[in-house]
């Protein structure tokens, strides 16, 4: 919600560069571009962690992800993404299950919720990292039929700029599937990049899977690029969609398992049920997050005259700050014999409820971007 070792791949990407054939429309399914959905009924105010509540535009309700591989199973089109981008979120309003990407102005439909996985609270919280390994992370978009797809995956970051060239997709990288709890190192020091909606394409190396979980060092994901496609540089195959992190692992859904999940496919037949969008159509101008986003805070400004908002990190330093110098300032005083029990107790309380308050807001937004939304 809007709220708060580098693998030297450039000329093997320069290698598997599509040119974009010419279509009829431009692809607004397209791998590492933004897509967003909204709450069925999105508030109008929200509360701020100081407890006053400002009024809201329905489009700072928007859930920010990237978009992975598209492709056809069994005659429907479908769109491969993270769990966490097509379902509703604890405590969050419930979404409409109709997925739109910011083009211009506004927002054009690509389609609904196909399928998905059910992530439990406890596996997308960045302090129990052994929860999100073992938990599967996918959602599947049904395309909408008058909308255009595209197997070239490319991205801008949140500024609009851009690296490298269109990759094109060649097919699902199908692993053999591992047992609950087995880990491989099979893939370790190979190549990994991906495109998101936030950080656009960063390459890295991969240092081991498990059943539900593709893992790399350094591959940066950030919030709003979840969802996004995973590709290996040297041939085109989808390896995964981006899921979350921790630190510099980031964890990606293998795109073979969610195949296998949601439609029941074998081990190893996987690109024998889902094939790769063919169509190389150029995609959408797509409107770059940052821009989306200025424009949000912008309509908040005018609806809330004089409003600023605080960032939780420098308010909760804040807070540190002011606890440390009140706790020298009563050292001193108990060290002359002027040692005061109810002022100690009301500055405990004092400063325990600021930590609190601010620690909260922090947690949430490293939850963000653990999620890489």
């Amino acid at each position: 919600m809007r709220t708060p070792a580098f693998f030297a791949a450039g000329a093997l990407l320069l290698g598997l560069a599509a040119a974009p054939t010419q279509a009829a429309s431009p692809a607004l399914v397209a791998p590492g571009a933004p897509f967003r959905t909204f709450p069925a009924d999105p508030p109008t105010t929200r509360e701020l962690p100081t407890g006053e509540h400002i009024k809201i535009p329905p489009t700072a309700n928007a859930m920010d992800c990237s978009q992975g591989p598209a492709g056809t199973v069994r005659g429907t089109r479908v769109m491969l993404t993270a769990s966490h981008c097509v379902n509703t979120l604890p405590g969050f309003p419930e979404i409409t299950g109709e997925f739109s990407v910011p083009v211009g102005d506004g927002y054009t439909r690509i389609g609904t919720r196909e399928a998905s996985n059910h992530v439990p609270l406890e596996a997308m919280l960045i302090f129990n990292p052994l929860a999100a390994a073992r938990t599967a992370d996918w959602g599947i978009v049904r395309i909408d039929d008058t909308v255009t797809d595209t197997n070239l995956s490319h991205s801008h970051d949140a500024a609009g700029h851009t690296r490298g060239n269109p990759v094109k997709l060649t097919g699902i990288r199908d692993f053999r599937t591992l047992r609950p709890g087995e880990v491989s190192v099979d893939n370790f020091g190979q190549p990994i990049c991906k495109d998101g909606a936030t950080t656009g394409r960063t390459c890295a190396t991969q240092i081991g899977r498990s059943r539900n979980a593709v893992y790399s060092w350094n591959l940066g994901y950030k919030p709003g690029d979840s969802g996004g496609v995973n590709f290996d540089p040297r041939d085109g195959a989808v390896i995964g969609i981006s899921s979350m992190a921790v630190g510099p692992v980031g964890k990606a859904q293998p795109a073979d398992r969610i195949i296998e999940d949601a439609y029941g496919v074998p081990d190893g037949q996987v690109n024998e049920v889902f094939k790769v969008t063919e169509s190389s159509a150029p995609r959408a101008e797509f409107t770059p997050s940052g821009v989306e986003e200025q424009r949000v805070d912008d309509e908040i400004r005018r609806l809330n005259p004089g409003y600023e908002p605080l960032e939780p990190r420098a308010e909760f330093r804040k807070a540190v700050g002011a606890a440390q110098r009140d706790a020298r300032h009563l050292a001193d005083k108990a060290v002359r014999g002027q040692f005061n029990r109810t002022e100690v107790e009301q500055a405990v309380d004092h400063h325990t409820e600021e930590l609190t308050f601010w620690g909260s807001g922090v947690i949430a937004e490293n939850l963000n971007e653990a999620l890489g939304r």
